[in-house]
């Protein structure tokens, strides 16, 4: 419930713009992307290596994900309107399925692909040095662009642990990245062994192999993605800690005798707060009005992710759960 400042568009709930920015961390990974799918490509036209050229395919997706992710979060930032009443936070979700079924069809299927095809077709491996230098370097702008993404994360949520926050967070651009330059990483310490053991052998079936494993590596990552975007689409409710902080919060203000229920739910980075309330007796509807503003305004100050807050006062009489 909202207090008449606020009333208008959208009455009963408070509410706070979300964020337009685009994260750093989509602009450091599209950029090394770019440069290291270039080379990647360039290496194994000149190399003749399907390992290589399975990296290569890799950042390519990689580069095609972050223009998604960027075009995801600007359309996110639409401002409400009567058929979505609580604007278009969830527009993310979309696009962050889209990025982890490119990752896991154009990445890991063609990955696999090449791989499956030299094998049946082997082709022999030429200037493998090439091939390593390259990926070498992209092993350093991948490793760098992973450094400054894991950076962008707020230092409380890091100290917690990255597999933690990755389960909890709702910045699915930011997980994405993440999950990308570490698939990359991966995949580029399998075409090493690969292209090492094919070099020092003669057996290009090594080189098949490792381009084999890039593809795994990046279907791997595409389906735990997608498991996280699935729980944040269907609905989760914000990390455990969080709801124990907003109740503990709701429980000292004066104006609150009982917390009848309370749900805070994910919204993209944002939350939404339903609270369920038996409040202390009022002289006046206005001043009920008044005292529910205060809860909310103090609600948004102490919580700055809280985006939406619908309070709903109950009356003693009517018992727990009204009907």
């Amino acid at each position: 419930m909202s207090g008449p400042e606020r009333r208008g568009e959208h009455p009963g709930a408070a509410h706070r713009p979300a964020s337009g920015s685009v994260p750093r961390a989509v602009y450091y990974a599209l950029a090394s992307n770019v440069v290291v799918a270039l080379s990647k490509f360039a290496a194994a036209a000149w190399t003749n290596s399907g390992a290589t050229l399975a990296e290569a395919v890799h950042s390519s997706a990689d580069c095609v994900n972050q223009v998604l992710l960027i075009r995801g979060r600007r359309a996110a930032v639409n401002a409400p309107d009567d058929l979505h009443p609580l604007g278009f936070g969830r527009e993310t979700h979309f696009y962050a399925m889209l990025v982890a079924l490119q990752f896991f069809i154009v990445g890991g299927l063609g990955s696999v692909g090449i791989g499956v095809w030299r094998l049946w077709r082997p082709a022999g491996l030429e200037h493998a040095l090439v091939a390593i230098g390259v990926l070498a370097m992209s092993a350093v702008v991948e490793g760098s662009a992973l450094r400054a993404t894991i950076r962008s994360i707020d230092r409380k949520r890091r100290t917690s642990g990255l597999w933690r926050w990755f389960h909890e967070t709702g910045q699915l651009e930011v997980m994405l990245s993440i999950g990308e330059d570490a698939a990359a990483l991966a995949g580029v310490l399998i075409s090493f062994v690969g292209i090492g053991l094919a070099a020092l052998t003669g057996q290009t079936v090594f080189d098949a192999l490792g381009s084999i494993g890039v593809g795994i590596v990046m279907m791997a990552t595409a389906m735990v993605s997608l498991r996280e975007i699935k729980s944040l689409i269907v609905g989760e409710a914000a990390r455990l800690r969080d709801r124990e902080a907003i109740r503990r919060w709701l429980e000292k203000c004066p104006e609150i005798e009982h917390i009848v229920s309370l749900v805070v739910l994910r919204w993209s980075d944002s939350f939404v707060i339903a609270v369920q309330a038996r409040l202390v007796a009022h002289g006046s509807a206005d001043d009920l009005v008044r005292t529910i503003d205060r809860i909310e305004n103090g609600l948004q100050e102490t919580f700055p992710a809280a985006r939406w807050i619908f309070f709903e006062p109950e009356l003693s009489e009517l018992g727990e759960h009204p009907a």
